[in-house]
């Protein structure tokens, strides 16, 4: 798809492989548990506190309606009750909620019911859960009708290796629809709703953050580093300045103990300089009207790994079918290493489409 900045006319581009498009097709979300997700906590409860999680597992819902329904179920504020990350609606996805819950107070959520939830666990703890507390999601996804097994498990190998960070289709709305209002906000036009308007935003810094990316896969430095570039700690969200490049860190960049990054644009002195600061510059002038506004509307800039390593990959052949499972950091997108892998239909988004 080609794209243009015009307010009625922002459109998804046709990102960059690293290993090249895929030939092989399957159906992805054919059931729902074909994409089965599971949030691992960056933290163990404590078991004390006048605090509640729930492991919730849920199936074609999303998490902010949950919350919405705890909260009356539980008697509070639906901004009262947390979460540590949103989970696709098209899934079955196992995730905590957080409710304040007195120590004295007894939580009766087995009386609860509420479609296509089930509260698998309970655990008190000290403090209010946080969004992004989360070591990682673990996931197990199905792929139907695949054409060619032996070339997907072929290809396993490479994604092993590392794919580019993109934000997935998810962020951007159906049919990109969160750039439509992001034109719309830039253009002077408000968004009066805070959650839209922070939709907006989000999504117009991840459309940002994925041109970057695809411009280091054109040119070839995706598995390089630049002069005067920013790079992160693997699992970490540490980020330090690489003025100067020697052998020490190309091998540590080998060795996926560090990444690359590009700018999550807002307001802030870019840190990175040199050949790193023009080839970003570059990649994003056609947007420039964007990151200005950014800045304007002081969002805070920010930076973020180009690639991602999958922890735990395989895939297991069931018939026509293969099982994929693997672990990514929170803040990843599944869809983003199932590119590399296969060209997939998604059958559930599509019908949301449609809708």
């Amino acid at each position: 798809m080609t794209f243009s900045n015009e307010a009625t006319a922002v459109e998804l581009p046709n990102l960059s492989y690293l290993y090249g498009q895929p030939e092989t097709t399957a159906l992805l979300r054919v059931q729902p548990d074909d994409f089965i997700v599971h949030e691992e906590l960056s933290f163990t409860p404590t078991g004390a506190g006048e605090h509640m999680l729930l492991l919730v597992e849920k199936i074609g819902q999303n998490t902010q309606y949950v919350a919405k329904l705890l909260a009356e179920l539980a008697g509070c504020k639906a901004r009262q009750v947390s979460y540590a990350g949103l989970k696709d609606r098209h899934a079955v996805t196992r995730q905590w909620f957080c409710l304040p819950v007195p120590i004295k107070q007894q939580l009766n959520w087995q009386q609860w019911n509420i479609e296509g939830v089930k509260i698998l666990d309970t655990i008190r703890h000290q403090r209010r859960l946080k969004l992004g507390s989360i070591k990682y999601n673990e996931f197990t996804l199905t792929l139907r009708e695949v054409s060619d097994i032996p070339a997907l498990l072929q290809r396993l190998e490479l994604v092993k290796q590392g794919v580019p960070n993109y934000y997935g289709e998810q962020r951007f709305g159906i049919q990109g629809g969160n750039l439509r209002l992001a034109e719309q906000l830039f253009s002077g036009s408000g968004i009066e709703d805070r959650k839209i308007r922070g939709l907006a935003l989000s999504a117009s810094r991840s459309f940002l953050f994925n041109l970057q990316v695809d411009a280091r896969v054109k040119a070839g430095t995706f598995n390089q580093l630049l002069k005067g570039e920013v790079v992160q700690l693997d699992g970490s969200g540490s980020i330090f300045k690489v003025p100067e490049v020697d052998e020490t860190l190309n091998q540590r960049l080998l060795d996926a103990d560090i990444h690359p990054t590009a700018g999550l644009p807002g307001l802030g002195e870019p840190l990175i300089t040199a050949d790193a600061l023009e080839f970003e510059q570059q990649s994003l002038a056609p947007w420039q009207h964007w990151v200005d506004k950014l800045a304007q509307m002081n969002v805070r800039a920010e930076r973020r790994s180009i690639r991602v390593l999958p922890a735990d990959l395989q895939a297991e052949a069931q018939g026509n079918n293969v099982k994929v499972s693997f672990k990514l950091y929170s803040g990843c997108f599944a869809t983003s290493v199932l590119r590399e892998l296969v060209d997939y239909q998604d059958v559930q988004r599509n019908y949301a489409t449609l809708d």
